[in-house]
């Protein structure tokens, strides 16, 4: 599943707008129930929690520009420059990351695992009051909820 967005750098806030779709579009569906004065809780702690497994635009970058400078020496025997170096690093991180990126957010798993973690965690939230659905069901929400993701249509 990729796809790319065109919004530039991502960071925690993007991880927040895709655990508020997700908790959004189950509680929409009448799939979950949320305390609505806890919204705003469950968003962070959601997000915090999922921030584990998914990085961002701003997490590649960072990995990848302190990959060049623990790797210097190696870089300077092969005759890189810093662009060429920085592009060479990019692609191996994206090799390993990128199968798995919705609008620059890199998944550290398929998304089906992923949709199984958010499922987890909502079934054990305190700020989730009931869940109605099965996990089949949830799983398949979250993942149309995932893969249809677009920053850019939430602003």
């Amino acid at each position: 599943m990729k796809t790319t967005g065109g919004s530039g750098r991502t960071n925690f806030e993007s991880i927040k707008l895709l655990c508020q779709s997700v908790a959004r579009r189950l509680e929409q569906a009448g799939m979950i129930a949320i305390d609505r004065e806890k919204r705003g809780d469950l968003v962070d702690s959601f997000a915090q929690a999922m921030s584990k497994h998914i990085l961002t635009q701003e997490d590649m970058e960072t990995t990848v520009l302190s990959s060049i400078g623990e790797k210097n020496e190696e870089l300077d025997d092969l005759r890189l420059s810093g662009g060429e170096a920085y592009r060479t690093l990019k692609q191996s991180w994206m090799s390993k990351y990128g199968e798995n990126e919705v609008d620059g957010l890199y998944f550290q798993e398929p998304i089906k695992y992923i949709a199984a973690r958010m499922i987890g965690w909502l079934m054990k939230s305190p700020f989730v009051e009931e869940v109605f659905e099965e996990d089949a069901v949830l799983e398949k929400a979250i993942v149309q909820t995932i893969g249809s993701f677009r920053r850019s249509k939430l602003h």
